[in-house]
């Protein structure tokens, strides 16, 4: 009889990627931004429930006085209701994100986690996870389809547009960075 592929552990964790945050030059009020926003809120709604969350984002820009992660936290706990295990303050990039989380995680022995970000960005946030030591089962906010023109059709389909513009802008940077990260060695675990 042949052996047949293990199975991969259940997971044990939600880790949630911050996907930015705005300050307000006027008030200096921080806030997520819509991609963090969705990501937190598809965290909540499609994870499994109860099982503890880490949130992972620190300040990419040194003018911010709350981390990506503290504002998850805020958002989680304080309007959802949903307590927060975990989080890394210190990341900046993707690759941080996967290497932090995955030395805070490991401390407490997980090993396996739901991974909460944008469609786009899961093939390289889900591979650097994986690079970093951990099982991860991706938990992909949105679809390709959100691509497909919306409310065009015949020749005005192929119209050039802001939306196109940006999804080919993110297509890019996606591509670049999966191919920069595979030449890369992971960063050492930050500390802040």
């Amino acid at each position: 009889m042949p052996d047949l592929p293990a199975r991969a552990p259940a997971p044990q964790a939600v880790v949630i990627l911050g996907g930015g945050s705005y300050r307000d030059g006027e008030s200096g009020s921080e806030r997520l931004s819509a991609p963090s926003l969705e990501r937190v809120l598809w965290a909540v709604q499609n994870a499994p429930e109860g099982m503890p969350i880490l949130v992972s984002g620190g300040r990419v820009h040194p003018n911010k006085r709350a981390t990506e992660a503290q504002l998850m936290v805020d958002l989680l706990e304080s309007e959802l209701s949903r307590p927060v295990s975990w989080r890394d303050d210190c990341s900046r990039t993707t690759a941080e994100n996967a290497v932090n989380s995955a030395e805070i995680l490991r401390s407490s022995g997980v090993e396996s986690i739901v991974l909460a970000t944008h469609w786009w960005h899961m093939s390289r946030a889900a591979a650097v996870f994986t690079r970093a030591g951990l099982q991860v089962q991706p938990l992909p906010v949105g679809s390709v389809s959100e691509l497909l023109p919306r409310a065009r059709d015949g020749v005005r389909r192929w119209i050039p547009s802001a939306a196109a513009l940006l999804c080919t802008q993110i297509y890019w940077r996606e591509l670049l960075a999966q191919a920069w990260y595979q030449l890369r060695p992971l960063p050492e675990a930050g500390r802040c």
